[in-house]
């Protein structure tokens, strides 16, 4: 939900004159949030029907203004031992000003777009609130400052601050006052100014602009998960996942099975579907009667399984947890993002199957609880279908949720953030039988840096890497695709390519081989786009002049001004996706709808360079289309045969005629037969 419970359209144009005007009468009844009004002591914005704010914790959506009142000596909590100190401060503030901040701060709620003057400015109701906090922190600072200077309290209302007051707090403040800024300045708003109870401020919004502001702390960066922690929580959440999914019998979507196979059958539950319906059934008496009405239950599974039900429970806890990993690892996702999951999350779009939650940073939490989508991997469908039969057992529609039973008549809520850490490092522990990262602290926004990080190690392009993490309020602006430089902090790319001048030689020289092989001289090409690529590059270097060295002198000179080619698998994607007047031309259906498909798109080619990537596609196209397994999906695997077999003689080469053991060769003929 956006933060105004009644937003200013649903007030008459006479009270928005009053407003500007300064006439505007301040109600008591006047609605702040759906809960709260305007007289109340408390300003509350939780709401149990608005799923979105399921994530956020209660403390973080109310401003409790009774507690601010003065009356009492701010208390001072301190750590004791060897720890750095740490101080814990409870601002007060007189009553005139309290109630000049009710007044700004509803404005700002209620009618951002005049407070704002069109700007941006519907924000959530978490950044309201902390905004709200940091002002309130600052200003009670400057109160008890000029009360230890002096003994007489000479701040009492808002009007009575100073510009130099306000320039000595900034100096002197040891809190972490990141958006005071911005803050100040809305306050100095003339709509805000002239609506105040007790009198204009003594400083304009230009005032605050001209100090001299420090500046923002960034904090210890957020550390990468290294390739061997990426390696190995991968790996295990796999087979964890895989595992679950073969005892229970049903459809796998990863191909990479072998590894859970035999880990299933070494646990020698051949009746484990039959043991996970007992157990669900277990649950159901526990959420309707309590856990101490199981003694039967738990006496019947264990005559009938040989084996007490908490080795269940242990075991669904680890795939639980794996599934966490698995999802957090390869979407990207925040953690209220993750903890906004709910069954039948997954849906299929163009033969794409994609995993919906509920949040975009920057948006309003209102929109349609599935707006928000990410690409769903193989292995990521698997886990949401590990995650959505385990739920069964937890009657939680949230899938990272806890696991335990939510009793009847309760509400059905996601895990904390902490509670979330705490598991992750927890699984952490329990798979690193080395113990070799026994320090290592999990956090789950270090999946998302491990994402981009090996996103761009594979050179997937940055404009794929942002859309992935979902900066759309300033990335899909009038569908330019604008690189949002936000995406090159995750992963450490500041670290990597602009930092580090190895790797901007890496970059020059990674430029120039992609540079070289799409338009040197005598080039073979793939892809739906090899044609008319090779009809534009031949026919603008005729009409230039240029061939030979000369040719090679201006390709180098192109590559140190960089391209606005994307690599997408084996293919380069050519599209402009930086001018919005070629977007506007030829809108991509590419990012968008997640329909890449370098087969036919007239915009991808595949050069000669990566000709090893394609053996090896159609080679592995050829091995899965052999196999019992994938017997589902002949028809995709044949597809991705016939392509990659169209790319090859593309390039020259025969596929008929590949040296390769993997191959059926009466597979292969029949197919391409077909073709």
């Amino acid at each position: 939900m956006v933060i105004n419970a009644l937003r200013a359209e649903a007030y008459p144009s006479t009270e928005h004159q009053r407003l500007l005007s300064g006439a505007f009468v301040f109600n008591p009844d006047l609605r702040v949030s759906v809960k709260s009004r305007f007289s109340d002591a408390k300003w509350d914005w939780t709401d149990k029907n608005n799923l979105r704010l399921k994530a956020t914790s209660k403390s973080k959506l109310s401003i409790n203004w009774a507690e601010i009142v003065l009356g009492t000596i701010p208390r001072i909590s301190k750590t004791k031992g060897n720890v750095a100190r740490q101080q814990h401060f409870i601002p007060q503030l007189p009553e005139e000003i309290i109630e000049d901040l009710k007044r700004a701060y509803f404005m700002i709620i209620t009618f951002p777009s005049l407070i704002h003057e069109g700007r941006r400015s519907e924000k959530k109701p978490v950044t309201i609130l902390g905004e709200i906090r940091q002002c309130v922190i600052f200003l009670s600072h400057l109160y008890f400052e000029s009360l230890m200077l002096n003994g007489s309290g000479r701040i009492q209302k808002l009007s009575d601050i100073t510009l130099a007051d306000i320039r000595q707090g900034i100096e002197t403040c040891p809190y972490v006052l990141r958006d005071l800024k911005s803050v100040l300045v809305l306050l100095a708003g003339e709509v805000i100014q002239v609506n105040l109870k007790h009198g204009r401020l003594r400083w304009s919004s230009q005032d605050i602009k001209t100090l001299h502001w420090p500046p923002r702390k960034t904090g210890d960066s957020i550390p990468t998960l290294p390739d061997r922690l990426f390696a190995l929580l991968s790996n295990t959440s796999s087979n964890f996942v895989l595992e679950f999914n073969l005892l229970l019998g049903n459809e796998i979507r990863d191909a990479s099975i072998e590894s859970a196979r035999v880990k299933a059958e070494q646990r020698q539950w051949p009746r484990f579907k039959e043991m996970f319906e007992s157990y669900v059934l277990r649950r159901g008496i526990i959420r309707t009667k309590g856990s101490d009405w199981v003694t039967v239950h738990t006496k019947e599974f264990v005559q009938e399984f040989k084996l007490m039900p908490e080795a269940v429970l242990e075991f669904l806890l680890d795939v639980q947890t794996a599934a966490f990993q698995i999802i957090l690892l390869y979407s990207g996702m925040r953690y209220s993002e993750a903890a906004s999951l709910q069954r039948g999350c997954l849906l299929v779009r163009n033969g794409v199957t994609l995993i919906k939650s509920t949040l975009i940073k920057g948006k309003p939490s209102n929109l349609p609880i599935d707006q928000d989508e990410w690409v769903a991997i193989p292995i990521v469908q698997d886990a949401v279908k590990a995650l959505e039969e385990i739920s069964r057992c937890t009657f939680n529609k949230f899938l990272f949720a806890n696991l335990e039973t939510v009793r009847e008549h309760n509400d059905e809520n996601p895990m904390s953030n902490s509670g979330l850490t705490w598991r992750l490092r927890l699984y952490l522990n329990r798979v690193d039988e080395k113990g070799f990262w026994t320090d290592w602290k999990l956090s789950p926004h270090q999946y998302r840096h491990g994402l981009v990080f090996q996103l761009a190690r594979a050179d997937i392009g940055i404009p794929y890497i942002t859309r992935q993490l979902k900066h759309y309020h300033s990335l899909l602006s009038d569908r330019s695709y604008k690189i949002n430089p936000t995406s090159t902090i995750y992963g450490m790319q500041k670290q990597r390519l602009v930092n580090n001048a190895t790797g901007l030689h890496f970059r020059r020289n990674a430029n120039l081989e992609v540079a070289n092989d799409l338009y040197g001289e005598g080039r073979r090409f793939a892809g739906g786009g090899a044609a008319l690529h090779i009809k534009r590059t031949e026919g603008f270097f005729r009409g230039i002049g240029l061939e030979g060295k000369a040719r090679e002198e201006y390709i180098e000179r192109l590559s140190e001004r960089g391209g606005t080619e994307i690599q997408t698998g084996v293919g380069v994607c050519l599209r402009n996706h930086v001018d919005p007047q070629k977007l506007k031309e030829d809108p991509p259906p590419c990012i968008g709808d997640l329909s890449c498909n370098p087969h036919t798109c007239t915009h991808s080619v595949v050069p000669e360079s990566r000709k090893a990537e394609v053996i090896a596609r159609y080679r592995n196209a050829a091995k899965q289309l052999a196999s019992p397994d994938q017997s589902h999906l002949k028809s995709h695997w044949e597809a991705e045969l016939n392509a990659y077999s169209a790319m090859l003689r593309q390039l020259g080469i025969d596929p008929q005629h590949l040296p390769s053991a993997v191959l059926n060769p009466d597979t292969v003929t029949t197919v391409l037969a077909g073709a």
